[in-house]
């Protein structure tokens, strides 16, 4: 089943919160693949950097996960379709393609349950060990990587030969692998 409008419908979440939504069963499983919007915290005007996300809207995708990953989600992991039609997800890059991404996960999911993937706006993007270019606040290009559950940034001028996730909006975290993204993932219908 398809939903009839695609983003911002009113979405009720069990917690109220998209980032740590990670639910067996649905409450209304007419609401699967439903895309939205929030604005994180609400009702707060933005503070005007980008690698800022206060008051700034944030797009979500609510989806159900493979139970047959490679790698469990966890918060940053790039997610990839394993059946668009059925709105699920994995972190293993082969199941249909690294140009089938669809978003990234929020937090640690439990494989075959239902969670929220972010798909616009400020969001942590797990990158591979040695990213082509380092992540940081000049807006490169971010891209799906060949390594299950992780992105990869290009340098400035590169062409990108898969779907853009993104763009860097900081750099890598204290030494870890994660930066924060403002992914523009593509919409497929």
């Amino acid at each position: 089943m398809s939903p009839n409008s695609w983003f911002s419908q009113p979405m009720f979440l069990p917690g109220g919160n998209p980032d740590t939504f990670n639910e067996p069963t649905l409450p209304y499983p007419g609401q699967l693949g439903n895309r939205f919007e929030i604005i994180n915290p609400p009702r707060q005007a933005s503070d005007a950097t980008d690698a800022s996300e206060e008051g700034r809207a944030k797009g979500y995708q609510l989806v159900g996960t493979d139970s047959t990953m490679a790698v469990a989600p966890y918060d940053g992991a790039t997610a990839w379709w394993a059946n668009q039609a059925a709105y699920r997800v994995t972190t293993t890059v082969t199941t249909l393609g690294r140009g089938r991404v669809a978003g990234v996960f929020k937090m640690a999911v439990t494989a075959g349950n239902f969670c929220c993937i972010g798909i616009k706006g400020p969001h942590n993007v797990k990158f591979v060990d040695a990213p082509v270019s380092a992540p940081d606040a000049t807006g490169k290009l971010v891209i799906p990587s060949a390594t299950n559950s992780k992105a990869d940034c290009l340098a400035a001028g590169s062409a990108a030969t898969y779907p853009i996730m993104g763009r860097s909006i900081g750099a890598l975290q204290g030494g870890t692998a994660v930066a924060l993204v403002d992914l523009d993932i593509p919409d497929v219908y």
